[in-house]
């Protein structure tokens, strides 16, 4: 565990060994929500009560985000882990648009469940 920050063991995809970018299973997350960078996840039990070998849930819970931008990749993104994303967006929090680099790129069409839908 970095200062500020979790490690996990990330569990959706998995190390791409013909890839040239060495990614290592690993995802790291803010320990202070209170910071100015902002993330989607949700750790439970809170990141304030695990310790090192405990095993917790991420999610991202519902929300209702600006993308601010959108890219789809033919052939799919080399990442470093399998399967390979297929699509990416920067997504905001309505709280902090005005914010400049107040959001996240998140990476789709690969191993992580995640589910979007445009609404109006």
């Amino acid at each position: 565990m970095g200062a500020g920050q979790i490690t996990l063991e990330w569990p959706w995809g998995v190390i791409d060994n013909s890839s040239n970018f060495r990614w290592d299973g690993k995802f790291s997350l803010p320990i202070d929500d209170s910071r100015s960078e902002w993330m989607p996840y949700l750790v439970e039990p809170a990141v304030s009560e695990l310790h090192p070998g405990d095993i917790c849930t991420v999610s991202i819970p519902p929300a209702r985000l600006y993308v601010e931008h959108y890219e789809e990749y033919n052939p799919p993104r080399d990442l470093g882990w399998s399967p390979a994303p297929t699509a990416g967006m920067y997504v905001v929090p309505p709280e902090k648009i005005d914010q400049e680099d107040a959001g996240f790129f998140l990476y789709l069409g690969g191993a992580e469940p995640i589910h979007v839908e445009a609404i109006e």
